[in-house]
């Protein structure tokens, strides 16, 4: 490894933006049915901020790997997997958790990219979308909501599980890791593909509507115009940072909590690595909206404070739950945890209700 980087001339500002931009662009289209991952230009564009070539990188993999049970597998060879290998090495030894942990997502992606095009020489959205709304409730893509949360997931597993092994450079255990994270995604999306195919092979999907919680049927196309919202509402919060201090001081007035900890609350959602649980939320707000008066009018908090208010659903996801998944998230690394964890059932909720009023009053404030 050293050779590589004593040859590479890293531009780390520039690789950083770069993966953390291209990381929540494809975590966000994933979300679109029969999504390709485009993985070439990004290769030759990261090659270009490594000041590497692509010899540096086939000769670093020989070396590597020799001696190793793995030195003349197919997977070990893959130069793309390497040069990730070698940035996420890079920023650790940089001590950049953040960048590492961006590139170990990126990493998933990329597998998840490859294994897609083997699955499906040819997508059919509406199939897709159908087969993702039946699949089986203990598939990796319904147990974490959605596929790009299934990736955070592998990748945070991954991390946790290797991370030492990638200071250490220690090649048996990367190339394990190489297997195992190739391996997982394989299998979840074998099983998808085979859901996929079956599902096609009924004329499944054409126009197949999805359900509300009270059994109503709604058209993809009905919901489309949320999901765009919610996409636009958790791109602002989560990526650009941009605080909606009206809506911070409606939803702080109507639930009284104090300042500071509303504070460290907004300031704890910037974090790309949370755009997936706001953008579900704000589309679980949509969700069982039926008219613009809840969103607009005298109606809208009394909407909210029922979706706040719900205290059972035969469903496995709702969002009174996910407003406590997330705000446990947002508060983890911060003062603020040790004194949430000792207040009252009642003063939580308080904190809860601010989270949820927060982000629907910044949707408001973006529709209305």
């Amino acid at each position: 490894m050293q050779i590589l980087i004593n040859n590479a001339v890293f531009e780390d500002s520039k690789i950083k933006r770069y993966i953390s931009k291209l990381t929540v662009e494809e975590l966000n289209q994933l979300s679109e049915p029969c999504h390709l991952i485009d993985w070439k230009k990004h290769y030759y564009e990261l090659l270009i901020l490594t000041g590497l070539k692509e010899r540096d990188i086939k000769d670093f993999v020989k070396r590597f790997y020799s001696g190793t049970k793995a030195q003349d597998s197919l997977l070990q060879s893959d130069i793309g997997s390497n040069l990730l290998v070698v940035l996420m090495y890079h920023f650790l030894e940089q001590k950049d958790q953040q960048t590492f942990s961006t590139l170990m997502i990126y990493y998933m992606i990329r597998q998840y990219g490859n294994f897609f095009r083997i699955m499906f020489k040819f997508c059919k959205p509406e199939v897709f979308e159908y087969t993702l709304n039946h699949l089986n409730p203990a598939h990796l893509f319904i147990r974490e909501r959605t596929i790009s949360n299934a990736l955070f997931h592998l990748a945070t597993e991954m991390r946790k599980r290797y991370e030492k092994y990638f200071i250490e450079l220690n090649a048996e255990k990367i190339s394990g890791f190489l297997y195992e994270s190739r391996g997982r995604i394989a299998q979840s999306l074998k099983s998808f593909g085979e859901a996929y195919y079956n599902y096609e092979s009924k004329g499944y999907g054409i126009g197949a509507p999805k359900e509300t919680e009270t059994g109503e049927e709604i058209y993809p196309q009905e919901l489309e115009k949320g999901s765009r919202i919610a996409e636009l509402v958790s791109n602002k919060i989560c990526v650009y940072k941009e605080i909606d201090y009206k809506a911070f001081d409606n939803a702080k007035s109507l639930t009284r909590v104090n300042t500071s900890a509303a504070t460290i609350i907004i300031k704890g959602l910037q974090e790309s690595f949370l755009l997936n649980d706001v953008k579900f939320i704000i589309e679980l707000f949509f969700k069982d909206i039926k008219s613009v008066n809840e969103i607009c009018g005298k109606e809208f908090i009394p909407y909210v404070k029922k979706l706040m208010s719900l205290k059972r659903t035969s469903k496995t996801v709702y969002f009174k739950q996910e407003i406590n998944t997330l705000l446990v998230k947002v508060i983890e690394n911060t003062k603020f945890k040790s004194k949430y964890s000792r207040l009252t059932n009642q003063t939580q909720f308080q904190f809860n209700s601010f989270l949820a009023f927060y982000l629907t009053f910044y949707t408001k404030n973006l529709l209305c």
